[in-house]
Formats: C-alpha cells, sequence, structure tokens
C-alpha cells in the first residue's frame, strides 16, 4: 500500500491488486471507496480489505468477478466468503455478460481492438538495448471480471475465440477492428424478447410487513424494468400451490423475504433455485435467518429506512439481472 498522496489516499486495489487503482477513505464509515480499472468501483470495509492482504493471488479474480455480477452496497469478509464459495457461470453466461457490455461500449457498427477493452501500457525498451521494441499489452480490463475471466489472457481468448471464432456474436479478427455482428445483435434481441419479465415475490401477507411490498419490492421492480407479482394480487381458479409453482416457473427472478420466518417462503425460494432462476434474499433487519441461507447476500431493511432498502433492491436487479424491457417512460 502506498501512504497518503496530495489528500488522498492512494494504494492498489484490494481486490485483485491493479496498481493503477484509487483508493479514498469513506467520508463516513470505517471503509475504502475504490475506483478500479479493472474492478471497477465498490466500497469495502476496512477490515475486509486488511483480510484480503493475505488472500491467495490466484483466487482474487474470482472476488472480482462476483462483485462484478453482485455488488453489495459495501463489500465485506462474509462477501468475500460467498465469492470464493460460488460456483462459477456456464460458458453461456460468461459470454452473454461479455457481449452486452460490448454492444453497450460499442454501439452497432462501432468498431473497436483488443486494445480499447481495457487500459493498454506500451512496451519499453530495456535500458542500454539498440533494439526498439514496439507495442504492448492491456494491464486491466472490465471484461476481465465480467465475464468471470482469470487473467486478461483468458479474457483476449473469450473475445477472439468464443465470441468471434465459434459463436460469430463479433465480426473480425485478431489485431484487426472488430464490431457486434448482426447474428449477434439478433441474439441480443432475441434474448430481450424471450426472457420472462416477471418478478415473482415470496413474502409474509401481514399487514407488518405490507409497507415492504408497497414501497420497497414493487416499486423496485418496476424501476428495474420488470413486472412485480405477488401470487395473492393475481386472479385464479385453480389451487393456490399450482398457481404459486406455475408463477415461479414463468418468472424471470424471485424476490424472497425471509421476515417472519415463513415455511412458504423457504420452499418456493428452493423451488425457484432448483428451476435455476436468480433468487434475491431479502429479510427485516433483526429477523432470524435459517443456518442454510446465511451464506447468501442477504439485503436487510428496516421499516424506517425503506427508501434505503428499494435503492438497495433495484440496484441488486439491475447488477444481476440488467434493465428489464419494461422501461418506465
Amino acid at each position: 500500500m502506498r501512504e497518503q498522496v496530495e489528500g488522498g489516499v492512494e494504494m492498489v486495489c484490494p481486490v485483485c491488486t491493479n496498481g493503477d487503482a484509487k483508493v479514498e477513505s469513506h467520508p463516513t464509515r470505517d471503509a475504502f471507496v475504490v475506483d478500479c480499472p479493472q474492478c471497477g468501483n465498490f466500497t469495502i470495509s476496512r477490515s475486509a480489505a486488511v483480510n484480503l492482504r493475505n488472500e491467495d493471488d490466484s483466487k482474487r479474480w474470482k472476488i472480482s468477478a462476483w462483485i462484478s455480477e453482485f455488488p453489495p452496497p459495501m463489500v465485506t469478509s462474509a462477501d468475500i466468503d460467498m465469492a470464493l464459495a460460488s460456483a462459477v457461470p456456464s460458458l453461456q453466461h460468461r459470454a452473454d455478460r461479455m457481449l452486452r457490455w460490448i454492444a453497450t461500449a460499442f454501439p452497432p457498427g462501432t468498431q473497436f481492438l483488443l486494445t480499447d477493452l481495457g487500459r493498454w501500457k506500451a512496451w519499453e525498451n530495456e535500458p542500454g538495448s539498440s533494439v526498439t521494441i514496439f507495442g504492448g499489452s492491456l494491464t486491466a480490463s472490465r471484461l476481465t471480471p465480467i465475464g468471470w475471466n482469470r487473467t486478461i489472457d483468458e479474457m483476449e481468448f473469450m473475445v477472439t475465440d468464443v465470441l468471434c471464432n465459434e459463436m460469430g456474436l463479433l465480426a473480425g479478427q485478431k489485431n484487426w477492428p472488430y464490431q457486434v455482428s448482426p447474428k449477434g445483435l439478433l441474439y441480443l434481441e432475441g434474448r430481450r424478447e424471450s426472457v420472462s419479465s416477471i418478478g415473482f415475490c415470496a413474502m409474509w401477507f401481514d399487514a407488518e410487513v405490507l409497507p415492504l411490498w408497497s414501497e420497497v419490492i414493487e416499486p423496485a421492480v418496476r424501476a428495474a424494468g420488470y413486472e412485480p407479482l405477488r401470487i395473492d394480487s393475481k386472479q385464479h381458479n385453480g389451487k393456490i400451490d399450482d398457481e404459486i409453482m406455475a408463477s415461479i416457473r414463468a418468472s424471470r427472478f424471485v424476490v424472497s423475504d425471509f421476515t417472519g420466518n415463513r415455511g412458504g417462503v423457504y420452499y418456493e425460494a428452493g423451488f425457484a433455485h432448483g428451476l435455476g432462476l436468480p433468487v434475491i434474499f431479502m429479510c427485516r433487519e433483526g429477523d432470524d435467518l435459517h443456518f442454510d441461507i446465511r451464506q447468501y447476500n442477504c439485503i436487510f431493511w428496516k421499516l424506517d429506512d425503506l427508501e434505503d432498502a428499494r435503492e438497495r433492491l433495484k440496484n441488486r436487479l439491475l447488477a444481476t439481472l440488467g434493465q428489464g424491457p419494461k422501461l418506465i417512460q
């Protein structure tokens, strides 16, 4: 780590150890605010940053990738443990995330080189050498953690060999300009149209937690571009259990609030997990969670600060799923 420089704290990224990161003390919390060219912008508790100093370098890529896909309000030691224990997503998922980032950074018809995908540093001649060395290499790229890549070389392999040569979602060839191909544009369009816009909510239907639905979950899901659904608000003629299972199957994700320790909420969250659907965990601060789900990154909420919970849920949905198709005009 480097000491304070010109009024700010400058040091390597506590997650990926990139030396070009800017790290400043949080103005109100015992934490650091990090701006890293590889990991992006995030806040990390001071204790988590200190513990990371002893972390095995070969595992840091996974922490960076997990933070990129599931950014918590503040990275804690518990988040690091969850990141290290997480499973690496499928190749399809990784490619999908990388293509979406590329299509946003380089709109249709815009060309780019591999050197445009991150921070590029020119090679330097050896001191006293009469041979001039030309070229350089990427030293950091946001696409590395976005695509759950271990190294920048693996990120480049995903772009050239997987997205371009194998899947045809990019047009171009190594050392020449790339762009999102027509096939890639159709792929993204098809994914948007084929994916459900419904966000199913599993929660306790009690008056004391009604504000969680009306002031947090419903507006946050809509703000993220999805359609919130709570089974008691849906018209149906069949058995309620059948309707719940059918609604979950038709959903893009499930928001599960475990306040009150309702058995049905645990069952519905487990059913969604079994289907491979993303599950967003919530619980009222102070309530107990069953030990089986304590490993998951849960959004804890308080009745006197529902605005914070609404913003955190919206950001979690956008980070996990991206902007939904039902944009608020």
